[in-house]
């Protein structure tokens, strides 16, 4: 069983997801989103996210008002599973890491293992990988 199918599975009944960010400063900045869920294999592990939302780090995931970067409703993107909405490229294997893109991303939080070429892991907020000391995302049943 894939990691996408343990995540299928816990999410099935929409948990609450919080997504939080510690810099190497110490400071801890957070997101939280009303509902989250992540479908089946079949559905190529099609993303639900919804509102409300709220935190310090701001919502990079999903934003209504710009529908190519709303990451609610995209498949899971892999190097050799080109599902984003960017006709032109892979977004997974030009940012190197899988991930809910649409075309292509202002949350991305599987960048790159070397800090320095993870870009724009949170966007606005935290745009470069070498602040990041850690990433957690959790769910809580409602």
């Amino acid at each position: 069983m894939s990691g996408n199918d343990v995540i299928h599975q816990l999410t099935i009944n929409r948990p609450s997801l919080y997504v939080s960010i510690t810099l190497t400063n110490g400071t801890t900045l957070y997101q939280q989103y009303g509902e989250f869920s992540v479908n089946n294999e079949t559905d190529n592990y099609r993303l639900y996210l919804a509102g409300p939302t709220e935190g310090t780090l701001g919502d990079s995931m999903l934003d209504t008002g710009n529908s190519w970067v709303d990451q609610s409703g995209m498949y899971f993107s892999t190097r050799d599973r080109d599902n984003d909405m960017w006709s032109d490229n892979n977004c997974a294997a030009y940012w190197r890491g899988g991930w809910w893109f649409n075309m292509c991303y202002r949350a991305f939080l599987n960048g790159p293992w070397s800090p320095e070429s993870w870009v724009w892991p949170w966007y606005p907020t935290v745009v470069d990988g070498q602040e990041i000391k850690d990433t957690v995302m959790m769910i809580k049943a409602h």
